[in-house]
This record gives structure tokens, C-alpha cells and sequence, in this order.
């Protein structure tokens, strides 16, 4: 199979595309200097003491706040969920059933940050789930954290789950460890669990760190099965690179709140996921005028089109 350079019609094809691009970016670039970017801003920096430049973000604001209430209200009236099912709550279903075959516990550890980080509370809501399949398996269940208050509420959840599970004799206090509030001391006792107790499961969801490689790899080491969910893109990599599922990002949201099946926090997933189609919505718009002002390069396109980056 010939390469390019020894098919005269590819070389054609590749000269005459070559000759559209430069035709258009001269073409652009003879444009007048206020038709581009170089005019100046439609609407004022500031009015009354009032930052216009964040105009953008109280759009957002409100439009999230609008979706979030209307879609509240419905879900209250009856309407039903529209999540859908990801795969990353089978494998951590999965996960624990390979713990009950295997006869050794599952080991979750739900982020290292406070109750006050939004991820934790996520993460809880994924302990729930864990626990009370766990319970249903009667399989023991560690749970390690970081903060004292996490430690505290993980009980009630832990100990509620299976209570629902009909096995309130699942619910081991030992079992429930707060190990130290320092990062590396802590990521250092998750090791010592995972080397003594051998846990065949090992699940993280939550905010993690640099921990993240040192607790994954251990556990790659160990031969458990592992299951990741984070929000923090730097971590993602580590967690990706060594674990058998990985919820990405936004991933890790939705399957707390497909779990947890909580009005509050699926309304908010769903109002993210309109908002986002609202501003795909305006992206499509501004590429249509860009496009049009690259062939009619017209004042009043311009400023539609400035007016609109300033408002969104």
C-alpha cells in the first residue's frame, strides 16, 4: 500500500487543503481590527459597584438554582428517577461477592478529607450500599478513616445498612478504626491492615491525595480486587494505573447518588446535566456566529458574539 508522498492525487488533495487554510486565515486576518477581538467589551466592567465580569457565573448560579428546584419539586411530587446504572456499582457489587467466596473481609475507606468535603459525604453514601450488601453476605466489613467525625458517622451508617439487611449482627465495632489524622500515618495503618488482614477487597471513594498510588499499590500487591472513585483529576492516573474500576470524576457523583436514591442529590445531578446541556446549547450558537463573521465579517455579528462570551 503506497504512502502519500508516492500517490499523486493524495499530494493534490493535501496542496489544495493546504491553499483553503491560508486562504482562510488571510482572509480573517484582513478583517477590521473591530470586527476581532480587539473591540471593546458590549457591556461595562462594572455597574453601581457591581463586578459585570462575573456576570457569567451568576447566570450559572441561576440557572442551576432554577433546574435544581424545579427538578426537587418534581421528584417530590412523584416523578421518577432517570439515572441510569453505571458499571462501576457492579464491580464494587462484584468486589464484595468475591470477599464472601473467598471468605476474608472487604476493606473501604472512605476518602481522607473531613465531613465537609462534598466527596466524603459521597463516599458515605457508597458505604451505605457496600454495607448492606456486605451484611446481606455476611461479610465482614473494615472501614478506615482519617477524621474522628467521619469514623463516628460511618458507624451510624454502617450499623443502619445492616439493620436494613435484616443481619444487625454484621455491625463489628473493631471493625470501625479511625487511625490518625496525620495523611501518611494513616495511609501507613491502611497498609498494616492490608498486609495482615489480607482483605480481598479493597474500595476508595472519596477525596484522596498522594496517597492514592501508595494505598492502591499495596493493595495491587496484596491481590485484592480494587475499586477507585474520585473527584480530584490528579489522582485518577495513579488510581486508573492500578485498580481493577475507577469511577472518573463526575462518575463518582452520580453513583452516590444512584445508591443513595435521595431527591436532594439526584435533583442536583440532574440539574448539573441540564445545565451543562444549556451551555452546549450557547456553545453551538457561538460557533454558528464566529463562522458567520469569518464570512460576512459584519459590526453587528461581532458584537453578538462579544456580547454573548460577556454574559456566558
Amino acid at each position: 500500500m503506497s504512502g502519500q508522498g508516492g500517490n499523486p492525487f493524495a499530494r493534490r488533495m493535501t496542496r489544495n487543503t493546504g491553499v483553503r487554510t491560508l486562504a482562510v486565515l488571510a482572509a480573517m486576518c484582513a478583517l477590521p481590527a473591530h470586527v476581532l477581538g480587539a473591540s471593546a467589551r458590549v457591556l461595562p466592567k462594572e455597574w453601581h459597584h457591581i463586578d459585570v465580569e462575573k456576570l457569567p457565573v451568576f447566570i450559572a448560579l441561576v440557572l442551576f438554582g432554577g433546574f435544581y428546584l424545579y427538578l426537587y419539586r418534581q421528584m417530590k411530587a412523584g416523578r421518577s428517577m432517570r439515572l441510569r446504572r453505571l458499571p462501576g456499582i457492579d464491580a464494587v457489587e462484584e468486589a464484595i461477592a468475591r470477599a464472601t467466596e473467598m471468605g476474608r473481609p472487604v476493606l473501604f475507606i472512605p476518602g481522607i478529607n473531613d465531613i465537609d468535603d462534598i466527596q466524603t459525604l459521597a463516599g458515605l453514601n457508597i458505604l451505605s450500599h457496600v454495607a448492606y450488601i456486605a451484611a446481606e453476605y455476611d461479610t465482614p466489613l473494615i472501614v478506615a478513616c482519617r477524621r474522628s467525625v467521619v469514623l463516628t458517622i460511618s458507624e451510624e451508617v454502617v450499623k443502619a445498612a445492616s439493620l436494613a439487611a435484616g443481619r444487625p449482627e454484621n455491625y463489628i465495632p473493631n471493625n470501625m478504626r479511625y487511625l490518625s489524622d496525620d495523611q501518611f500515618a494513616f495511609t501507613a495503618g491502611v497498609n498494616g491492615i492490608m498486609l495482615r488482614e489480607r482483605p480481598a477487597s479493597c474500595i476508595y471513594q472519596g477525596c484522596f491525595y498522594s496517597e492514592s498510588l501508595i494505598l492502591a499499590e499495596t493493595g495491587y500487591v496484596s491481590g485484592a480486587i480494587q475499586v477507585a472513585g474520585t473527584a480530584n483529576v490528579a489522582q485518577l492516573p495513579f488510581f486508573v494505573a492500578a485498580c481493577d474500576f475507577t469511577l472518573i470524576g463526575e462518575e463518582f457523583f452520580a453513583a452516590s447518588a444512584y445508591l443513595s436514591r435521595d431527591p436532594t442529590v439526584v435533583a442536583s445531578i440532574e440539574a448539573a446535566d441540564w445545565l451543562k446541556m444549556a451551555y452546549l446549547l450557547v456553545i453551538f450558537l457561538g460557533v454558528a456566529l464566529a463562522t458567520a463573521l469569518a464570512l460576512f465579517p459584519q459590526a453587528e455579528i461581532a458584537t453578538l458574539l462579544e456580547l454573548l462570551k460577556e454574559i456566558f
